[in-house]
């Protein structure tokens, strides 16, 4: 289950898109919109992360749905994936196959329950395991489940970049065309010591803490938003805890964003196909 920790986190990280700050929404924050041209075809870039993160909420609160391709190097594994996004403020849902070197994932969540599907069954004819942030019986299940609480709050980009606001700002912004879009293209620093000093959830803030030690002080983060002020891409390159190891692992992280606004199908394991988990 080791490396399948670390998938699970480059997974969490990609559907959260980082949420790893406080679960409050606006605080204050400062940015600088520096040398980059807000011209041209595109709406009129925003000035904060407050800003983009209102801009976005707006768009996506109305088409909420989305289709999501993925591409990570999460701590030298190379993991790419595809699935679909149901956003919402306190009941999101997702369905993801993920492509690992160990074989194919299955990922879903739906209920604020996680579903996984592991490349070997783990008892004949079941291969998907239930985590619930509510189940106490089984120490990997707990760890696990406060990852797929954190995924099940903030699986959505405009609560992402609320969460920075306190620990980041624009560094640049400019006009770009993305897969035949005309975008504003964001670039975001994020403050580690800042991230840790608003960090509420212990295994995320352990994270931020051992990167502190290690001398990080800041990592980027990049947003393309297109003229309808919806995300086409986040790029992002951040400390993420490895729950099975508790060591901190580099995930470097590519979600691409399509059909906003489509009619998605996110349907759980039946009950035959879950297996007991390890340790219970």
């Amino acid at each position: 289950m080791r490396k399948a920790g670390i998938a699970l986190s480059a997974f969490a990280l990609a559907l959260t898109l980082g949420a790893c700050g406080d679960n409050g929404g606006s605080g204050d924050s400062s940015s600088n919109n520096s040398g980059g041209d807000s011209s041209g075809g595109g709406s009129v870039a925003a000035a904060s992360l407050a800003d983009l993160a209102k801009s976005i909420g707006e768009q996506t609160s109305e088409t909420s749905t989305a289709h999501m391709k993925i591409s990570a190097d999460a701590a030298g594994q190379q993991l790419t994936g595809e699935g679909d996004l149901r956003m919402s403020a306190d009941n999101a849902a997702m369905s993801m196959d993920m492509t690992t070197p160990e074989g194919t994932m299955s990922m879903v969540l739906l209920d604020n329950i996680f579903y996984i599907k592991l490349p070997q069954e783990l008892e004949p004819g079941k291969s998907w395991l239930k985590i619930d942030a509510n189940d106490k019986s089984n120490p990997m299940a707990q760890a696990l489940g406060g990852m797929t609480e954190q995924m099940s709050k903030n699986a959505d980009p405009r609560a992402t970049l609320e969460q920075f606001e306190k620990a980041g700002e624009i560094t640049d912004t400019k006009e770009e065309e993305l897969d035949g879009k005309q975008t504003t293209h964001y670039t975001i620093t994020v403050d580690v010591e800042k991230l840790a000093a608003n960090q509420e959830d212990p295994t995320m803030k352990s994270a931020m803490d051992q990167a502190i030690q290690s001398g990080l002080k800041d990592f980027p983060v990049d947003v393309w938003i297109d003229e309808d002020d919806l995300p086409v891409r986040f790029t992002m390159d951040m400390p993420t805890p490895n729950p099975a190891s508790g060591k901190t692992e580099s995930v470097k992280m590519q979600i691409d964003y399509t059909d906003w606004g489509k009619p998605v199908d996110i349907t759980a394991p039946a009950a035959d196909e879950i297996a007991e988990f390890p340790g219970s």
